[in-house]
C-alpha cells in the first residue's frame, strides 16, 4: 500500500517514524487502514509484516524498546485468514484485519502477560481480558504485548526487569507511562495503534511525551475485567492512537455496558450511544465554551508548556471558541487522596493477580522479586515495614474527600463545553531523572509532577483526551493539551477534540 494521505497532527512525527522499512506505506490512520483492507486495496498479512519488520529493525533495547513481545507468526496466520475472508466477502468488524499493540497489563489468551514484572515473567492466560476480546470480535489482530513502568505504577516506564521504553523523538528521555510502550510504538509507525491503561494519567501522559492521542473514557465506559490493574476505584483503559478519529472507533468496540468481570462497567444512564462516525466537514468550534482553569492547572509549567497553551488560546478564539475562566475546589486535595486510595486498592489486586497467575507466597513472600518503587509502595502495606493506610482513612478518602473533588470539577463544568488544559506541566525528562526531576530550577519528585493534571481527572472519574500541541521551543519535544468533558460526555469531547485537530493542522 503507498501512503494515501498525511496523519493530521499540528506536530512533526518523530525522525523514527520516517526512517526503517515501509515508513510511508504504514503511515495513514487506522481508520483509513481498516477501509483499506475492508475493501480490498490492502492485504492484512502484508501491512502486518510490514510492521513486524519495522519493530525488527527499529525497536531494539537501546532505540525504543517499546514492545515486550511479537506474535510472528501467529498474527501472520491470522492476518492470513482475514484476507480470505474479506476475498470471500465477508468482514468481521470495523477493525477487519489491523495489527494493534497491547499494553502487557490485559490478559491475552495463548499469549505471555507479564504486567512488566519479573513475578509473572512465565503467566500465560487462557482468557483474554474483556477489551481484548472486544476487539478481536471487531477484527482487530494482537500484534504483540507492549512494555510498560513495572505494574503500572509509575510514569516514566523505566522497567528494572524489561528495560526502559524510550521516547521516540529522543531515546534518551522517558516516554511517559505507565503505557510507555504503547504511546512510543504508536509514535514510531510500529503498529496502527495500542491500547493502554490509565489510573492517573498512564494513556495521557505517554500520549502527550511522544506526540499521539491518549483518549480515558469515563469510569465505567470500558470493562477492566481480566486487566491487571491499580485500582477499582480509577482504573480505566483506553486507546493511543495517531487522530482522534482512530481513538472513537477504538472506544466505540472496547465501550462494553455491563460486564459480569467489572461490576463498574456499565451503559450510559442518559441511554445515549457513541455515534457510529463522526461527520468531520460538521465539527468546528464556533459558539463552544471552553474552560481554562485557574489556580492549580496555571502553575509552575515550564515556559515552554506556556508557551504552547498560550498560542493554542488564540488559535482557538481565532475559531470562534469562547474561552471562560474557571476554578476547580478542591483540586489541590486529589493527588494525595487518590494515593491514599490506589495503594491500598492495589494490594488488593495485586494479590488477586498472583493467584490468577498461580504464584505462591503473596505479596508478602514476593516482594524482593519486584522493582524498588513498586516494591516500596506495596512494602508500605504488606511486610515487615508496613505502615498501612488505616481504614478510617481510606473511607473519608472514598466518602467524603472523594466526592468532594467530584462536586469541585461538575462545578467548573457547568457552564462550559470542556476543560483545557496541559497534559502535563513539562515535556519528557531524561531517563535518568525518572526519580527526581529538574523543573524551574527545582529538584521535583518526578512522578507526582507529571501527574498533576492528570490523576486529579482519574479521581473525579471523567472522560479525557490528550491530543498534540505543539513543540517546545527549546526541546522540540511534544506539548500535549488535555480536554477534559463530563461524565459520559466522551461523544461530545471527542467532536471537541477532532475539530482542534482539524483546526491545529489547517484542514
Amino acid at each position: 500500500m503507498t501512503k494515501t494521505s498525511e496523519v493530521r497532527s499540528i506536530i512533526p512525527p518523530p525522525p523514527v517514524a520516517e526512517t526503517g522499512p515501509h515508513a510511508a506505506e504504514v503511515s495513514a490512520p487506522l481508520t483509513e487502514q481498516a477501509r483499506a483492507i475492508r475493501d480490498g486495496e490492502l492485504s492484512s498479512r502484508e501491512l502486518t509484516q510490514m510492521y513486524l519488520e519495522r519493530i525488527q529493525e527499529l525497536d531494539k533495547p537501546e532505540t525504543l524498546n517499546s514492545f515486550l513481545l511479537t506474535r510472528g507468526d501467529e498474527v501472520l496466520a491470522e492476518a492470513a485468514r482475514m484476507d480470505d475472508l474479506q476475498s470471500s466477502g465477508e468482514i468481521v468488524g470495523p477493525l477487519h484485519g489491523v495489527p494493534l499493540g497491547i499494553k502487557d497489563a490485559l490478559l491475552t489468551a495463548g499469549t505471555r502477560t507479564t504486567g512488566g514484572t519479573a513475578v509473572f515473567k512465565d503467566f500465560v492466560p487462557t482468557e483474554d481480558a474483556t477489551a481484548v476480546r472486544l476487539l478481536k470480535e471487531a477484527g482487530a489482530l494482537v500484534l504483540g504485548k507492549t512494555n510498560l513502568h513495572e505494574c503500572g505504577f509509575g510514569i516514566t516506564s523505566n522497567n528494572p526487569h524489561y528495560g526502559p521504553v524510550r521516547n521516540p523523538y529522543d531515546p534518551l528521555r522517558i516516554p511517559g507511562g505507565s503505557s510507555g510502550g504503547s504511546g512510543a510504538a504508536v509514535a514510531a509507525r510500529l503498529c496502527s495503534a495500542a491500547i493502554g491503561t490509565d489510573t492517573g494519567g498512564s494513556v495521557r501522559i505517554p500520549a502527550a511525551l511522544c506526540g499521539v492521542v491518549g483518549l480515558k473514557p469515563t469510569l465505567g465506559r470500558a470493562s477492566r475485567g481480566r486487566m491487571l490493574g491499580l485500582s477499582w476505584s480509577y482504573d480505566v483503559l483506553g486507546p493511543i492512537t495517531r487522530t482522534v478519529s482512530d481513538a472513537a472507533a477504538i472506544l466505540r468496540v472496547v465501550a462494553s455496558g455491563p460486564d459480569p468481570l467489572d461490576p463498574f462497567a456499565a451503559d450510559d444512564p442518559s441511554g445515549a450511544r457513541l455515534p457510529e462516525t463522526i461527520a468531520e466537514a460538521g465539527v468546528n468550534l464556533k459558539g463552544v465554551r471552553i474552560g481554562i482553569p485557574d489556580g492549580y492547572f496555571a502553575q509552575d509549567n515550564t515556559p515552554e508548556v506556556d508557551r504552547v497553551l498560550a498560542e493554542n488560546y488564540k488559535l482557538l478564539e481565532s475559531a470562534g471558541a469562547i474561552l471562560v475562566p474557571v476554578t476547580v475546589k478542591d483540586v489541590e486535595q486529589a493527588s494525595h487522596t487518590g494515593f491514599l486510595t490506589v495503594i491500598p486498592e492495589d494490594v488488593v489486586l495485586t494479590e488477586e493477580a498472583l493467584r490468577e497467575a498461580g504464584v505462591e507466597g503473596g505479596i508478602a513472600g514476593n516482594l524482593e522479586s519486584f522493582g524498588a518503587d513498586v516494591r516500596a509502595a506495596l512494602g508500605s502495606q504488606v511486610g515487615p515495614a508496613a505502615q498501612p493506610v488505616p481504614a478510617f482513612t481510606y473511607a473519608e478518602a472514598i466518602s467524603r474527600t472523594v466526592p468532594s473533588i467530584r462536586r469541585g470539577f461538575a462545578e467548573a463544568l457547568a457552564g462550559v463545553d470542556v476543560l483545557l488544559t496541559a497534559t502535563t506541566p513539562a515535556t519528557a525528562v531524561p531517563i535518568a531523572e525518572d526519580v527526581e526531576m529538574q523543573h524551574n530550577g527545582r529538584s521535583l519528585d518526578t512522578f507526582e509532577t507529571f501527574i498533576r493534571y492528570a490523576f486529579c481527572i482519574s479521581v473525579a472519574g471523567l472522560p479525557a483526551i490528550s491530543v498534540p500541541g505543539g513543540i517546545g521551543g527549546q526541546s522540540r519535544l511534544p506539548v500535549g493539551l488535555q480536554f477534559v468533558g463530563a461524565p459520559w460526555s466522551e461523544a461530545r469531547l471527542i467532536e471537541i477534540a477532532l475539530a482542534y485537530e482539524r483546526l491545529a493542522a489547517g484542514v
